[in-house]
């Protein structure tokens, strides 16, 4: 697809302006792109909306501190759909955190299947955006994110 380290320097490169630009671009292709997939039974934004927040759970338990960072940018490519109440509240109804994540994972690499080259890439740089608001992206979320690289 495309050489991930590579993609992952310039995401750490960009200053917050023109990450915040790229975010409201990429967003746009990508929630376009998922919904002219017409899939049934899945909501592929939510799907890819719960993926990005993965990353912030994906040690088991929700980092307010980690989440109040990527809020602005997930508001920014979902609307405001995306609020920590209710993530919580879905990881606290949830017995095993690790399975929920890799439920959504899955559904992810699921959507990505039918996708084309293109839209793909969009999504894996939409997420490293979105968790690079930091300035970084940290091993563990260069990891979960390279997973949708081997769909």
């Amino acid at each position: 697809m495309f050489e991930f380290q590579k993609l992952c320097n310039e995401v750490e490169k960009l200053t917050p302006a023109e990450r915040g630009v790229l975010i409201a671009d990429k967003a746009l292709s990508v929630v376009a792109g998922l919904h002219a997939l017409g899939i049934e039974g899945t909501d592929p934004v939510e799907t890819l909306a719960a993926f990005i927040v993965g990353s912030v759970v994906a040690d088991g338990s929700v980092s307010e501190k980690d989440y109040l960072n990527i809020y602005p940018s997930l508001e920014e490519a979902f609307g405001e759909a995306c609020d920590l109440a209710g993530i919580k509240n879905t990881i606290k109804v949830s017995r095993d955190v690790q399975k929920l994540i890799k439920g959504y994972t899955g559904e992810l690499l699921s959507v990505l299947a039918m996708a084309n080259e293109e839209l793909a890439a969009d999504i894996v740089m939409l997420c490293l955006l979105v968790t690079s608001v930091d300035g970084k992206v940290s091993l563990k979320e260069k990891r979960y994110i390279k997973q949708l690289c081997m769909a």
